[in-house]
């Protein structure tokens, strides 16, 4: 019987940050998770997975690459999503003044290849979901869950990956519905606010740099995007100070201050709505050590 390796020899060390988890897989499981996580890839990230033995979902959250899947050649832009496994492997780069954040799941069993042939997901299926804010929510859930390792995990990470590759099944856009100018807008000014969101705090600032008044600017998110503008760059912002809480031993007022705050309560409100706890149960909860 081939030897496969383990997961891990499979992670990219081309990333900046990434959070990660693995599950030993067990022999003869009809649909088991194997590994998930996200990764904020670097400049210089590029991988070619010829000897992948596993299937794979992966869903671009932001930045732009290129993919070749097969014997097709994509571009990646957030809310595209693929399926790749042994027979058809991948090669992912990243765009060096824009690079990748990515979502992803393996997982393997004697069910997976019918469930994909089920609902038309072969490996090389490739799509884009013009409304991802579903998709990362339920990856958060499946790196949750997996990274807690209880008596539960593998049942857990097993039905959450089934939804993740049925809702993004259901939600691949049609490619007219993407191709159009008004989508070109509102790609463009999402990629914007991705690159901005540090400098531009007001949405009137964002807008005015993109050429475009306001309200048009509302409508297209909630035409293309599941948040609002606002919604957007609050979580952008506040996923950034989630790092530094979490990679440095700066204080939340640092962290505050550093992003425009000036009162570091309000700091505090924000960040829990999106974070649903205040940052200093989500630093101390990581690093008990470290200031507050």
């Amino acid at each position: 019987m081939e030897q496969v390796l383990p997961a891990t020899s499979f992670i990219s060390h081309e990333v900046e940050s990434s959070r990660l988890f693995f599950l030993d897989p067990i022999e003869d499981e009809n649909f088991a998770v194997v590994f998930g996580g996200f990764e904020r890839c670097s400049a210089d990230y590029r991988i070619d997975r010829r000897d992948f033995p596993w299937y794979s979902l992966e869903f671009v959250s932001h930045g732009t690459g290129r993919l070749s899947l097969g014997e097709t050649d994509q571009n990646l832009v957030p809310g595209s999503f693929y399926i790749y496994g042994p027979s058809i492997p991948p090669t992912i780069e990243t765009s060096p003044d824009n690079p990748l954040g990515k979502f992803f799941v393996g997982f393997t069993g004697n069910e997976v290849e019918s469930f994909l042939e089920r609902y038309d997901m072969r490996p090389g299926y490739f799509s884009r979901c013009a409304k991802g804010e579903p998709i990362r929510r339920a990856f958060d859930a499946l790196i949750d869950r997996g990274s807690r390792k209880s008596k539960l995990a593998r049942p857990l990470c097993a039905t959450i990956t089934r939804q993740l590759l049925l809702m993004c099944r259901d939600d691949a856009a049609d490619p007219v519905s993407t191709d159009t100018p008004a989508y070109a807008t509102y790609a463009r000014c999402r990629e914007f606010i991705e690159r901005n969101f540090l400098t531009n705090s007001t949405l009137e600032a964002i807008a005015k740099a993109c050429e475009v008044d306001a309200p048009y600017f509302c409508r297209l998110f909630a035409r293309f995007h599941d948040e609002s503008p606002y919604q957007f760059l609050t979580r952008l912002r506040m996923e950034h100070a989630s790092r530094i809480l979490l990679e440095c031993d700066a204080s939340v007022k640092s962290v505050a201050a550093s992003l425009g705050f000036k009162d570091a309560f309000h700091f505090s409100r924000v960040f829990k709505s999106v974070h649903h706890v205040p940052p200093s149960r989500f630093r101390q909860s990581m690093h008990p050590q470290w200031p507050t």
